[in-house]
């Protein structure tokens, strides 16, 4: 009788986790921290490109022609790579939580 109950409670305490789990990743947010640090980083690098286009008066001059086109097209570049980065440390949730199961 008692191991049937230790095995009910088993399926149960899976079952929880396993709704658990499903809601976590059904609510989570599909970029992290290091996404949206990456995507102002990108960000500030387009707007240098465009001040350095601001401070040359000159439109034919070396800033303006080749320096602030490449910091832009690469701030834009940046931003495409931090959109689809994944951070590779997205399992401490998991481990813990199947840590606090088994105690």
């Amino acid at each position: 009788m008692a191991k049937t109950l230790d095995k009910k409670k088993e399926r149960e305490k899976k079952r929880v986790l396993a709704e658990r789990t499903k809601r976590e990743a059904l609510y989570s947010m599909p970029l992290q921290k290091e996404n949206y640090l990456f995507i102002g980083i990108g960000f500030a690098v387009i707007l240098i490109g465009y001040i350095i286009i601001g401070i040359e008066r000159n439109v034919d001059g070396f800033l303006s022609l080749n320096v602030s086109p490449i910091l832009i097209i690469g701030g834009f570049v940046w931003i495409i790579y931090a959109v689809l980065y994944k951070p590779k440390s997205n399992n401490n949730f998991t481990n813990t939580s199947s840590q606090s199961s088994n105690l």
